[in-house]
């Protein structure tokens, strides 16, 4: 792991850019943690959605309140071929990105991300202010899509926010990722906030449960709201956050 920069402290939030290598390619990432310490803190992981990259409006407001509010660390990277990783970025074309939705139809994303989320994981917790026993994982959306299987393969997660995401759908079409879902939500062993829209667009809800009833772990709880894929409010963000911070 190589930091990139000494870090920026703002209210509070210490946020700090960094490097994993692993296998030759660089994943980028970010770090927040609080400034001030008295021992080893707890960590999760963010997942960011499809065409976005690790430091989002969204992302970046979750990672500052779980220090802010919880004491907790949060970390995230650019997924395979986003933000510093590649060519896909945001488009107003409803079909997506040609990239982003080539990215589905390659055998090795799956692999490749949960190595990728693997390394660092292993590269965080290796640092003298990070609790290793207590690392969670957030992701809605593409952050459910490449983070459940990670979730899935990663015994040493302890709770895991997911969802906006099913088999059902316009988003759900894309090369292999039913079947690997299929394949993984069983091993899903941790507890699990699974969130999903009614009026989801992307995802349909029948599509939406069918993957929330797959899940392996018994300790899972469903929070459904109205409005469509982006339309999350406040309160269904707060609760996934909550869930995470009384669990590690």
């Amino acid at each position: 792991m190589e930091w990139r920069d000494g870090g920026t402290t703002s209210m509070g939030v210490t946020e700090r850019g960094f490097f994993v290598e692993r296998s030759g390619d660089l994943i980028p990432g970010i770090l927040w943690a609080p400034a001030e310490v008295t021992g080893p803190v707890p960590l999760v992981l963010i997942g960011h959605g499809g065409q976005s990259e690790k430091r989002n409006p969204n992302g970046l407001a979750l990672a500052r309140r779980f220090v802010r509010r919880h004491g907790i660390a949060a970390a995230a990277i650019d997924a395979i071929d986003h933000g510093e990783r590649g060519p896909i970025v945001a488009t107003e074309d409803p079909a997506g990105h040609l990239d982003y939705i080539a990215l589905w139809k390659r055998p090795d994303t799956f692999d490749r991300m949960v190595a990728d989320w693997q390394a660092t994981f292993d590269a965080l917790i290796g640092l003298p202010g990070i609790d290793g026993e207590r690392v969670g994982y957030w992701g809605l959306s593409m952050g459910t899509m490449l983070g459940l299987p990670f979730v899935a393969a990663e015994s040493r997660i302890k709770a895991a926010v997911l969802g906006l995401c099913g088999f059902t759908g316009a988003s759900a079409v894309r090369g292999r990722f039913g079947d690997r879902h299929r394949a993984d939500a069983p091993r899903v062993a941790c507890p699990v906030l699974f969130v999903v829209q009614w009026d989801d667009e992307r995802f349909g809800r029948d599509g939406a449960f069918e993957l929330f009833d797959l899940l392996g772990t018994k300790d899972k709880r469903l929070h459904a709201y109205p409005g469509l894929h982006a339309e999350v409010p406040p309160e269904g963000t707060d609760a996934t956050r909550e869930f995470l911070a009384a669990r590690l």
